[in-house]
């Protein structure tokens, strides 16, 4: 064997270990990509199903102010009848 045949010889080597670094790169590059979609898509219907379970707490302004609402009309009415039973 001659000095240019050893040459080619670790020249393809060489070659042959880079491709199969690089393709195993890929490989892992891909594997990671797709556990981070997996994971990404996991997150987002965890968000959508605590949405769906939290809906009702949107409404407790709502509720809130319903109350408030509700207890004056009811101590006008109380004062109303203290004062028209004040007035027998």
């Amino acid at each position: 064997m001659t000095d240019a045949t050893g040459g080619w010889i670790v020249g393809w080597a060489i070659g042959l270990a880079a491709t199969a670094l690089v393709v195993l790169l890929v490989v892992l590059l891909i594997r990671g990509a797709s556990r981070a979609a997996n994971k990404a898509e996991a997150i987002t219907a965890a968000l959508a199903e605590s949405r769906e379970h939290t809906a009702g707490l949107w409404e407790i302004d709502t509720t809130n102010r319903t109350i408030v609402r509700i207890t004056e009309a009811a101590t006008a009415a109380r004062e109303h009848l203290a004062a028209k039973a004040g007035q027998s």
